[in-house]
């Protein structure tokens, strides 16, 4: 992307020259236009809590060669999966959580899952997923996020590559506030495993490119972009989040930190999953929101203000994500940082 105007690196969206080190930007299908029927909501009952508790907690490892989950791994130990089916909500009363294009089981090492596909406190949270929250699209408000509103939706389009190493797919981002369904984003990501001799380690990489004919406008808010949830067993007091510069879930609420640490104890051993941002994102060092109770974090770089994503400009986002048994000290953790910078140039 080529800018026409004087703006910070800090608030300029990242250049097209460092996706195509990473992806090759070819064309979605044009998406089959359906209509969905709006669902009465209901409250939870404590049984489809329990169940849903129970049901996530025990995700089984995906079976080889499942199309619909696509499977990164070192040798025989699985690594995490990528759902590219269609999940149903827990819920049968509130379908509209159901969900695909999403990251999750994340395993450490040990095996331990240290994220949560349908937490039953926040069921439109899904392990790592990508989704913007305060948008506007042709002039009306669209939720990517919160499923519950029934604005907008994220799914997984299609398979491009997928094999131990590395998961290459396509997403898109749907408008279902209006009649009909009307694709907005059209997304890549790439899913590359790093090799590390003692922790789990994988990239992210996402193009998102604007296919409404207007731009698709971000509104400043406290949350949304690039989530990392975990478990339900690190609700309230259960989970430590520490950003590198050492500032606790409070502290570290919109502050920009270069990564976030989450931990606590999964099967009676300790684990945690880190986040780190590239600094050459979207005004990165991007802000982080730290929820105060749930175990789940983002990169939400609308903190500091609106912007736009262009037809024909692609968003680029570039994050790392580590799972680890154990602790992990800073010494370990700039390490994988400064290969994580340097990667881009190679």
């Amino acid at each position: 992307m080529t800018s026409t105007s004087r703006v910070s690196s800090r608030d300029r969206p990242p250049a097209l020259t460092t996706v195509e080190l990473f992806i090759r930007l070819d064309p979605i299908p044009t998406p089959t236009f359906l209509h969905s029927d709006r669902q009465i909501e209901m409250k939870l009952t404590a049984s489809v809590v329990l169940l849903t508790s129970l049901l996530i907690t025990c995700t089984p490892p995906a079976a080889a060669g499942d199309p619909g989950k696509l499977l990164l791994h070192d040798g025989d130990r699985e690594v995490l999966t990528y759902n590219a089916e269609f999940i149903p909500s827990p819920d049968v009363d509130q379908p509209y959580f159901g969900r695909s294009g999403f990251i999750h089981p994340v395993r450490t090492p040990s095996g331990r899952i240290v994220t949560e596909g349908f937490p039953a406190d926040h069921l439109h949270q899904h392990g790592l997923m990508f989704a913007w929250t305060s948008a506007v699209v042709g002039g009306h408000e669209v939720d990517f996020w919160n499923s519950r509103k029934q604005q907008g939706l994220v799914e997984h389009v299609e398979t491009i590559t997928s094999g131990g190493d590395e998961i290459r797919v396509r997403l898109r981002h749907v408008d279902t506030s209006t009649e009909g369904r009307n694709e907005i984003l059209r997304e890549q990501w790439r899913i590359t495993r790093i090799s590390h001799p003692s922790v789990n380690v994988f990239d992210l990489l996402s193009s998102q490119t604007c296919v409404a004919p207007t731009p698709l406008e971000i509104k400043q808010f406290h949350y949304g972009a690039m989530c990392v949830r975990g478990p339900s067993a690190w609700l309230g007091d259960q989970v430590a989040m520490i950003t590198d510069e050492g500032k606790n879930r409070v502290a570290g609420n919109h502050s920009r930190p270069r990564w976030v640490t989450m931990q606590g104890v999964i099967d009676d051993a300790r684990c945690g999953l880190v986040a780190m941002s590239h600094p050459e994102n979207f005004r990165a060092p991007q802000p982080v929101r730290l929820h105060p109770t749930k175990p789940y974090f983002c990169f939400a770089p609308m903190v500091t203000g609106d912007f736009q994503i262009k037809p024909g400009e692609p968003y680029v986002s570039r994050y790392r994500f580590v799972a680890f048994d154990g602790e992990l000290d800073a010494g370990e953790l700039d390490s994988i940082w400064d290969d994580f910078t340097d990667s881009a140039n190679r």
